[in-house]
């Protein structure tokens, strides 16, 4: 639609309303698991010996990199899904036209490749 109309079908917004709400719901909460469990194995109180050491040396430290830069992509996707859905929700509303608004939003760069990485 190079004519500046912008399409949003009933679809396109329960799409966009769901990957937003996976967004601030689950998938933070899983990462934040994943954080509370890695973290508490680090603790020689509850983990000692030779693997333990190695977990908690090597293993955890690059997996915490990962997590970190995995939660700042995913924090700057859902600003770039609510911008989206704010768009949305203006041109349904009978808003004012969006003409190349969707075209302004930041672009996450590296998403799938920093999502997939060495993960």
């Amino acid at each position: 639609m190079s004519d500046g109309t912008v399409k949003v079908t009933a679809e396109a917004h329960l799409h966009i309303s769901q990957l937003m709400n996976l967004l601030q719901g689950p998938l933070g909460d899983v990462l934040n698991q994943v954080t509370s469990h890695g973290l508490a194995l680090t603790d020689p109180n509850v983990w000692a010996g030779p693997a333990a050491s190695i977990f908690s040396g090597t293993v955890w430290p690059a997996a915490q990199t990962q997590l970190d830069q995995v939660r700042a992509t995913l924090a700057d996707l859902q600003q770039q899904v609510a911008g989206i859905l704010s768009n949305i929700t203006q041109a349904g509303s009978g808003g004012l036209p969006v003409v190349g608004g969707l075209g302004q939003l930041p672009v996450v760069g590296g998403l799938v490749g920093g999502l997939t990485n060495g993960l």
